[in-house]
């Protein structure tokens, strides 16, 4: 993906309007029921074994003072599809975020303790289309201020598309 590219991403929102992937929507139900009656749920809350199918498509960070997000554990499926595991890099070394969209979607999550969904769509090899759907989930050890996050993306191509090299270059 290219800076170009990425500037015709649409910003992440507070609402789920067009996500339609069922992996988000069990996340997010699943971080509700986590959370309860309180603003979040903690990061020992979330029990990887109860969400064992989704993990290949999660992401979890940490936000750290002065503002700054590290990727502290990124699934399988985000890492293949990115071709490289960015666990323990810094979303500001990475490329994909030129324009800012991610550092503004983290900052809008922690500075409201709400999750945001996006949505990506970018053109590939023989006229098709890929199409990924997120959403950034807001975590707390104090039960107030959001010090981590967990995020599933979604790529929303037939599986084939991913596995064969030619599809994903122009």
């Amino acid at each position: 993906m290219s800076e170009d590219s990425a500037a015709t991403f649409p910003e992440f929102t507070p609402s789920s309007e067009g996500i339609t992937s069922p992996r988000v929507q069990r996340l997010v139900a699943y971080w509700l029921e986590k959370r309860g009656a309180r603003p979040m749920p903690g990061r020992d809350d979330i029990d990887p074994g109860e969400i064992r199918d989704l993990l290949p498509n999660i992401v979890m960070i940490d936000v750290e003072l002065p503002f700054r997000i590290r990727y502290r554990l990124v699934g399988t499926r985000v890492a293949d599809f990115n071709r490289l595991d960015f666990t323990g890099r810094y979303l500001d070394e990475l490329r994909w975020d030129g324009h800012g969209r991610y550092t503004r979607a983290y900052q809008r999550v922690v500075e409201g303790g709400i999750p945001v969904y996006g949505v990506d769509s970018w053109p590939l090899a023989r006229d098709l289309s890929g199409r990924s759907e997120i959403v950034i989930l807001p975590l707390s050890s104090d039960g107030q201020t959001v010090d981590r996050c967990i995020s599933l993306e979604d790529f929303l191509f037939p599986e084939h598309q991913l596995l064969r090299r030619d599809y994903l270059e122009s």
